[in-house]
């Protein structure tokens, strides 16, 4: 509240010049003169207010959304509604904001949040939205609700609509919480930033993107997508012949992207299509990356339900330092379904997956429904799987030689896959872990192999990912050294 009103206050300095030369010279009230929207940046809504209020104060606040779906509002300007009250939902067009650098504001003041019935940014760029709550109204039985939040392009010729950040948002009760979409070519969004979210009791997805999929088009409808310290859960999924539902995060058609900090959970129980839903994950995108994220309780009546997924045209693709556990299907996905652009250097590893595959696959599980030669370079190396009487690690479909690696992992379990996946350095019995950590008498130290390719600078703890003359087996790498008090 502190900063709202420092804000306010610094858009009161700027036009206090403009007041005292009005007090000095008797000019006309502001009743009386003409109000023009271009000459203010700062605006209140209020269901106490009154649409015909010239909307630059709390006290002569503006009253409903209609008024403000009705101007055009220029980049930089802020608008704030009045926290502990519903407001019908709030569109924006390419007559508002427009430039990424000056962006408008949308928040709430007073007591409480703003809370919206959707909000639609539709061929326009430029917007932060923070501290504020969408709750979609229910529909009737038979019918979807809408989603929570919008951006959508229409436009064509690989125009990218720049500029978004939600942050501390709460969604629910929509079909999507937060949803991106280009209709045309590789036109989209860059530069979405979703920070510190909360998205609950939607229907098809948490959080998602998606564009125009052509399995021969070059590029990607979006770029710079960032998810970071979002929480999704009760997504519920629904009966669905065409396409998979009950996904948490899901991002398509985007380069340049990662989902961090996240947790997904107790979701996907309603979805019966197969193939079927995730709790994160990303399909037909480049230079993507999962990591330090949770996901739990993933369910179908479908296929799939795995906690994390790298599938169908994923390239330059890494998933890293999260945490799967319980969930029907896989711990950690990859996966090339028929159709898909080709799928490309992946890298799975410092995950920990414990008690999942639950269903028909493997705690980490590999598939390719396309052509052998639509996949090349997977890596699984240093994951650490625990669990009883599951499998541990499963492919379907053959493979050709020198595609699939899977070293230094621990895998707990059985392993069912083609005789042409490359195994070196792995372990295949209990661990004996304590809170998933090596003790300083395990055999699994020092027993991997030295990768000749960069494994990164951490393991799943934070510890330096090679302490010794050799790489340790799992997601953890033991360090002796004593510290000192």
């Amino acid at each position: 509240m502190l900063s709202k009103l420092r804000t306010a206050l610094a858009c009161a300095k700027e036009f206090g010049i403009i007041v005292l030369l009005l007090m000095v010279f008797g000019c006309t009230t502001t009743e009386e003169q003409s109000y023009s929207i271009e000459n203010t940046n700062i605006f209140y809504v209020s269901p106490n207010g009154n649409d015909a209020n010239d909307g630059l104060s709390p006290d002569t606040a503006w009253q409903t959304s209609t008024k403000v779906n009705s101007e055009d509002f220029l980049p930089g300007y802020t608008i704030l509604f009045d926290g502990g009250h519903t407001y019908q939902s709030i569109a924006f067009d390419a007559n508002d904001g427009g430039d990424s650098n000056n962006r408008i504001t949308i928040s709430s003041y007073g007591e409480g949040v703003a809370v919206f019935e959707g909000m639609d940014f539709v061929n326009t760029s430029g917007f932060n939205v923070t501290d504020v709550d969408v709750v979609i109204p229910q529909v009737s039985e038979g019918e979807f609700p809408r989603n929570g939040v919008n951006l959508y392009s229409t436009l064509d010729g690989a125009t990218k609509l720049q500029g978004f950040q939600f942050s501390n948002l709460n969604v629910s009760g929509a079909y999507g919480g937060i949803a991106i979409e280009g209709v045309n070519d590789t036109s989209g969004f860059s530069d979405v930033s979703i920070l510190n979210c909360t998205i609950f009791d939607c229907m098809d997805s948490g959080i998602l993107s998606k564009g125009y999929f052509n399995q021969n088009k070059a590029g990607y409808s979006h770029e710079h997508i960032y998810v970071q310290g979002c929480t999704v859960y009760n997504i519920s999924g629904w009966d669905n012949q065409w396409s998979h539902s009950g996904n948490g995060i899901v991002l398509s058609d985007v380069q340049f992207s990662s989902i961090s900090n996240c947790v997904v959970y107790d979701s996907g129980y309603n979805n019966t299509h197969c193939g079927g839903n995730c709790g994160i994950w990303y399909w037909d995108a480049k230079d993507v990356a999962i990591e330090y994220c949770e996901a739990y309780n993933i369910q179908t009546q479908g296929c799939d339900a795995a906690g994390f997924d790298l599938d169908g045209g994923v390239v330059n693709g890494i998933m890293q330092y999260n945490y799967s556990h319980d969930n029907h299907g896989a711990g950690f996905q990859v996966g090339q379904f028929s159709g898909a652009r080709p799928l490309s250097n992946i890298t799975v590893r410092y995950n920990i997956s414990d008690n999942d595959a639950n269903g028909y696959s493997g705690s980490l599980f590999l598939f390719n429904m396309s052509s052998k030669n639509s996949v090349s370079d997977i890596f699984f190396y240093n994951n650490t799987v625990v669990q009883d009487n599951k499998l541990a690690f499963k492919t379907i479909n053959s493979w050709d030689p020198d595609v699939v690696y899977v070293k230094n992992n621990i895998l707990s379990g059985g392993v069912n896959c083609d005789d042409n996946i490359s195994f070196q350095g792995n372990y295949y019995e209990n661990p004996n872990l304590v809170n998933y950590k090596l003790e300083s008498s395990s055999p699994l130290i020092d027993a991997g192999v030295n990768l000749d390719y960069n494994i990164g600078d951490y393991d799943y703890f934070g510890n330096t990912s090679l302490s010794g003359e050799s790489q340790d087996i799992g997601a953890h790498e033991f360090n002796n050294t004593l510290s000192i008090d």
